[in-house]
């Protein structure tokens, strides 16, 4: 199984969701947070299961309703680590994988 690790800037999205999710919809905001989170946590035994978008970045897909979230991460495969490096609602400006290399 592979270890799972989050950027400081990934950690600092959830932190930005999170906050946004409190003041929109705060009945919704810790079941969001923790849909991220699972969601996130099946690259642990399927770290390539995200498509790939530039050399060895790649984005996991989160449904959540009619719209949903987007998690980009790279996978150390010597290491046998997955590195999520942001996270996004595909809704938001602005997301672009060249924002976190």
């Amino acid at each position: 199984m592979a270890r799972l690790i989050y950027s400081r800037r990934a950690f600092a999205d959830l932190d930005r969701l999170t906050d946004f999710l409190l003041e929109s919809e705060p009945g919704a905001a810790e079941n969001t947070i923790n849909l991220i989170t699972e969601a996130v946590s099946i690259l642990e035994r399927h770290p390539l299961i995200g498509r790939v978008l530039d050399g060895d970045i790649r984005e996991l897909i989160i449904s959540h309703g009619k719209t949903g979230y987007v998690a980009l991460y790279s996978y150390e495969k010597a290491y046998d680590t997955v590195l999520i490096l942001a996270v996004r609602h595909q809704r938001e400006a602005g997301y672009a994988h060249a924002e976190v290399v």
